[in-house]
């Protein structure tokens, strides 16, 4: 339970900041979905045997954002493609499979940098290199292959042109943009707009275009001004660094605020922030669009999340002060 003076502190901030993926939005079949097919795509592009969907299962995705250091799917998309070429061509699937479990669990806070020094100590440094030059990754749309079909699966042809300002070369059938799922309630970000005298804001891995899309008449709601769009952003402002957060609250004129999250990026970005700008960041952690919840809440509570919650929904009820029994856990 959480007590009244818990939630006096929640409601007593200057402002309402919120992740967009898995807070806001359920992307397990678009982002995740992405993530797969380019795998899948690339895999038969470079070694003529695809590594099928199915073989990389969303345990598997949660396994390499659970380090801290993959916020960014295309991150994931190449630390798993890395993985699977440095292994024999004729190598099993479910054998593969199981090598990219231990690159996971051997990934941390720095991501990729993590990946490619770990599968160095199981290869020669001179054939991971080859394969990163062949990958060409962190390069941008354009000249990345892999970061160009991501895009172009996740967009679809008319929003990767409009984000991009170029055709699409390998994909034009349906954005898996589309597949996005609202999950919070008009009623709940009206009344969490009203209750901070709209200072909201979003600071999300996606880029403006994705979510205008998919917020669509909900993204007027947020600040545009103070609200953070990383995929816009140089990557050395990408999560958990906490730039976005500490100029969504700079813009906001805020010297406390709640942060919604579902990953320990956010959440490692909250306590950053926190101690780069000595501010006060209550965390939030929801829970819900988890593959393995229970785990997610255990992450929480070992990261010493303010207060974890199952769905962004359960907002209403806490600036609202009534039903307390939607809350999951509290550490304050």
């Amino acid at each position: 339970m959480v007590s009244q003076s818990e939630i006096e502190l929640l409601n007593s901030v200057d402002c309402a900041l919120f992740d967009i993926d898995g807070v806001l939005v359920d992307v397990r079949n678009s982002y995740s979905l992405a993530i797969k097919m380019t795998i899948e795509f690339v895999t038969k592009l470079m070694m003529g045997i695809s590594f099928a969907r199915k073989q990389v299962p969303d345990t598997l995705l949660l396994k390499f954002k659970q380090t801290g250091g993959f916020n960014n799917e295309i991150d994931i998309s190449y630390a798993i493609i890395l993985a699977l070429l440095s292994r024999p061509i004729n190598e099993s699937q479910s054998d593969k499979r199981h090598f990219l479990f231990t690159v996971a669990e051997n990934a941390d806070e720095t991501g990729i940098l993590s990946v490619e020094k770990y599968l160095s100590t199981l290869s020669t440094p001179s054939h991971i290199e080859k394969l990163k030059a062949d990958l060409v990754y962190p390069a941008p749309v354009g000249r990345s292959l892999l970061a160009t079909v991501f895009d172009e699966f996740f967009y679809g042809p008319a929003l990767f042109q409009e984000q991009h300002n170029m055709k699409p070369l390998y994909y034009h059938g349906k954005p898996l943009i589309e597949n996005d799922k609202m999950i919070i309630r008009d009623r709940t970000l009206k009344v969490i707009s009203e209750k901070f005298q709209g200072n909201l804001a979003t600071i999300s891995g996606r880029s403006r275009i994705a979510a205008q899309h998919t917020l669509r008449s909900l993204f007027k709601i947020f600040n545009p001004m103070a609200s953070v769009f990383l995929e816009d952003e140089d990557r050395i402002h990408w999560k958990p660094n906490p730039y976005s957060i500490k100029r969504a609250m700079n813009y906001l004129g805020a010297e406390t605020a709640f942060y919604v999250g579902d990953s320990i990026e956010d959440l490692y970005m909250t306590k950053k922030a926190e101690r780069d700008a000595d501010v006060k960041i209550l965390f939030v952690g929801v829970y819900g669009c988890s593959v393995q919840p229970e785990e997610t809440v255990r992450r929480f509570n070992e990261g010493h999340a303010d207060i974890v919650i199952k769905n962004v929904n359960c907002l209403f009820q806490l600036v609202d002060n009534t039903d307390q029994n939607l809350i999951h856990k509290k550490s304050l």
